[in-house]
């Protein structure tokens, strides 16, 4: 080892002088120390920054160019269009000034006005109030005109003109009309007339629609209330016959035979005989009474030779079911 006067024993041959001075003895370079083999890890990193940094200033780049595209179109829009504007003259030139005296300074310029961030084609109402499409002041709008005349229907009668509301009243919601103003009252209608009572013909037909329908007690109630109140009307016989089926329908037949016998004794003559005394016949002979049904039906023929063939063959049919 090889002594230094100034600082004790001299370096070794070969040592690096980093470590020498008490340095780590790295070398920050992408290469390996002491002109070692370079680190490609290192330079593929570095050249991915690098790449990067360009990929991001380019961006910029176009963007900037973008938005100073963006602005030219829009200058060049609102040139057009302070040009097209109609009622506007294209602004003229300035008449030229008389030529400044050589001698003395020139003035300075008077301070530009300060940009209002404004467009050159925006409306502005502050400078043409009465424009179409401006503010209005709350209440300054004139009110139209009050009909001269009440408006008439079609029908020719006159109604009565809606209320002018004044500027500034308020409006009832809740019943649509103008706070203050008084209800109209509206015209009285005059009631219908009282329908006129239905005759005994209508109340017959009512009856009989009831017992169509399968509503046998209210028929029944029917048949009674109206027989009761007309017993000498042309429909009696019928409804007497109606409510004998009222009562044969429901299996209740001592009541109809009851009501069919009342026809062959009140009404022998009516339409309604020859089917009332088949009628009385099937409801004697329900009840067991074999005798007295086949003398209704042999009285048919003899009473009644006329009756329908329908009346008949049924009269022999009945006959022959209780062996008469």
């Amino acid at each position: 080892m090889a002594y230094d006067p100034y600082d004790g024993p001299g370096p070794e041959p070969g040592r690096p002088r980093s470590q020498i001075y008490n340095r780590s003895g790295e070398f920050d370079g992408p290469g390996e120390p002491d002109g070692g083999p370079p680190d490609t890890s290192a330079l593929v990193t570095r050249i991915d920054r690098l790449e990067g940094e360009i990929r991001r200033l380019t961006g910029q780049n176009e963007e900037l160019q973008h938005k100073v595209q963006t602005l030219e179109e829009q200058l060049r829009a609102a040139r057009d269009g302070a040009a097209a504007r109609p009622g506007e003259s294209p602004p003229s030139s300035p008449p030229a000034s008389p030529p400044a005296p050589a001698a003395g300074p020139a003035p300075a310029s008077a301070p530009a006005a300060p940009s209002t961030g404004r467009r050159g084609d925006a409306f502005d109402p502050a400078s043409n109030p009465a424009a179409p499409g401006a503010p209005r002041p709350i209440g300054t709008t004139v009110p139209s005109e009050p009909l001269t005349s009440a408006p008439k229907t079609a029908a020719g009668s006159v109604t009565a003109a809606p209320p002018v509301r004044e500027v500034g009243q308020p409006l009832d919601i809740a019943h649509g009309r103008l706070v203050g103003d008084q209800t109209t009252a509206s015209p009285e209608i005059a009631p219908a007339p009282p329908a006129a009572p239905a005759g005994p013909k209508e109340e017959y037909e009512e009856a009989v629609a009831t017992l169509k329908a399968g509503k046998f007690e209210a028929a029944e109630k029917s048949l009674e209330t109206f027989l009761a109140k007309n017993p000498k009307s042309k429909f009696a016989p019928a409804a007497t016959f109606n409510l004998g089926e009222s009562f044969f329908l429901r299996g209740r037949h001592r009541e109809a035979a009851e009501k069919y016998l009342e026809i062959s004794q009140k009404y022998a003559q009516s339409a309604q005989a020859p089917d009332a005394l088949l009628r009385l016949g099937q409801s004697l002979g329900a009840m067991g009474a074999r005798e007295q049904a086949c003398a209704s039906f042999s009285e048919i023929g003899a009473k009644y030779p006329g009756s329908s063939p329908r009346i008949r063959e049924a009269a022999q049919r009945e006959s022959r079911k209780l062996q008469c």
